[in-house]
């Protein structure tokens, strides 16, 4: 029955000064303003992107692939790597992605569907933890690179007398070893780079003897460490919001130095014969575990599967994001730029 508002005592005015009930209220879009128990989500399904990428391509790429294909047939790695990629890496990265999209929780609260295995989750936030403290480690050093390579003359390119060590001759940089002039009497000694000298004694200060202890923490090397972390709070202090405007700069950067570094490489004497030397199949070592076991380890390593930080990513989605288009996506990237 329709009551009209004058004849159930309720003015028109009231009706529409009260506030809706509680439960028609629709909550705001804006990560700040979402409701306690709303998940937050990506500004712009391009983070989400470019952060998978960030964390996909970097130094597994840089120094961990070259290496690894060398030491396990040349070319010839490529053949389990890419198979192992293929029917392995790319199946299971989208599986965790998958995961954490739908249950829009992180490595931990994504167990909920095992709870049994929910220690998988914690093993893998520890896991986290410690590779973000070395990386933070190796950070540092670059800064404190990129501090010391404000100068007219490197200080790595060139022997310093205070750094000497006993038994050790510092060869300097763009200098041969015949360049020192050594005798007879000087076979027992080791023959260092200016390069190691500096990074050694100058940079890690190594000890020879840690009898008397292993010492205060450096203050440079301090700093360079306090200054990383500050970097990654403010990069994670709004969490998504925060840290997918800093996937911008961390998914380009990479490839710029990369490119620069190739240039580099390709313009010295002899590149050519070295990229020879480092793709050259060795067939025999396809017969042997180790090689398919590395190609796996690369594989894992360089797209960041197993460490829950996937699953986090892909809580951040909508629940109809186009996950497998994103996978397809970041693993040709991570393969194509190795």
């Amino acid at each position: 029955t329709n009551i009209p508002a004058a004849d159930s005592g309720i003015s028109l005015v009231d009706q529409q000064a009260r506030p809706p009930p509680p439960d028609l209220v629709v909550p705001s879009e804006k990560p700040d303003q979402l409701p306690p128990s709303a998940r937050q989500q990506w500004d712009n399904p391009v983070e989400f992107l470019l952060s998978c990428i960030s964390m996909s391509v970097g130094l597994g790429n840089v120094w961990r692939f070259p290496f690894t294909a060398y030491e396990n047939g040349g070319g010839a790695f490529l053949i389990p790597y890419f198979l192992v990629l293929m029917l392995v890496g790319r199946p299971l990265y989208l599986l965790e992605l998958s995961l954490g999209q739908f249950s829009s929780g992180g490595c931990v609260k994504i167990w909920d569907l095992c709870p049994p295995f929910r220690g998988i989750g914690y093993g893998q936030s520890f896991g986290t933890f410690v590779v973000t403290s070395y990386y933070c480690v190796l950070i540092a050093i670059s800064f404190y690179y990129l501090f010391a390579s404000f100068q007219s003359v490197l200080p790595w390119t060139v022997c310093h007398a205070t750094l000497q060590e006993n038994s050790t001759v510092c060869l300097p940089s763009n200098h041969s070893v015949s360049m020192l002039n050594l005798t007879d009497s000087s076979s027992n000694l080791t023959v260092i780079s200016s390069t190691e000298q500096y990074f050694r004694r100058g940079v890690l200060k190594e000890k020879l003897d840690i009898s008397d202890g292993i010492g205060l923490p450096d203050p440079a090397l301090l700093g360079c460490l306090v200054l990383c972390w500050i970097l990654l709070y403010f990069s994670l202090r709004k969490g998504v919001s925060s840290s997918g405007k800093v996937a911008y700069f961390t998914s380009i950067f990479p490839y710029t130095v990369m490119i620069a570094l190739m240039i580099r490489g390709l313009t010295l004497p002899g590149s050519l014969q070295g990229v020879v030397f480092l793709i050259k199949p060795q067939w025999h070592k396809l017969y042997d575990v180790k090689v398919w076991y590395a190609a796996v380890t690369q594989a894992f390593f360089s797209l960041g599967i197993g460490f829950g930080c996937l699953a986090t990513f892909g809580s951040f989605n909508k629940f109809s994001h186009n996950i497998y288009r994103d996978a397809t996506i970041i693993s040709v990237a991570d393969t194509f730029t190795s």
